[in-house]
């Protein structure tokens, strides 16, 4: 709920001061940000994946972001009904992003990872498999990708359409 988001949002503020966290994200490696985001994601703790989500180093977010997709394939194979870090990750970056404006450039670096990533991994399954079970499941991915990402596109859209009101004013 919007009332938990506002929580989380102090919860984050007062953490990233340093009074509460533990985790320095000057050391972070990829390993220690797949650990942290593998707990929060499978508890739903909002403060320590917003610790997480602060660091905007491209490399690590990207080496972050192929290690949980090497854990959701691994996931797939044991369990399919379970939703995966990646859709879980990118639906809280989303949320994050639409709730405050700020955090888009920011956010905007695991953004372009994970869907990097999901590209990359749906052209290696495409041109490596016929199989029709795997087909269904990268539909499946596809289509949890895209329910994702609906609420980034409606910010998105609304503020483009804000621009030429802006363009319009003048003093």
């Amino acid at each position: 709920t919007d009332e938990e988001d506002d929580d989380d949002d102090e919860k984050e503020t007062s953490e990233t001061k340093g009074e509460k966290s533990k985790f320095k994200l000057k050391s972070a490696t990829s390993e220690t940000l797949t650990a942290l985001l593998t707990q929060a994601l499978s508890s739903n703790d909002a403060s320590q994946l917003n610790v997480v989500l602060q660091v905007t180093n491209r490399r690590l977010v990207e080496g972050t972001v192929r290690a949980l997709q090497s854990l959701d394939a691994e996931r797939d194979d044991d369990d399919a009904s379970r939703e995966g870090y990646i859709p879980a990750l990118m639906a809280h970056v989303v949320r994050r992003m639409a709730r405050r404006h700020s955090l888009v450039m920011p956010l905007g670096v695991w953004v372009r990872a994970v869907l990097a990533a999901t590209a990359r991994g749906s052209a290696r399954r495409t041109s490596h498999s016929h199989d029709g079970a795997k087909e269904e499941r990268m539909a499946r991915e596809g289509r949890e990708m895209a329910m994702k990402l609906g609420p980034l596109k409606n910010f998105l859209n609304e503020r483009v359409e804000s621009f030429p009101q802006l363009l319009r004013l003048e003093g």
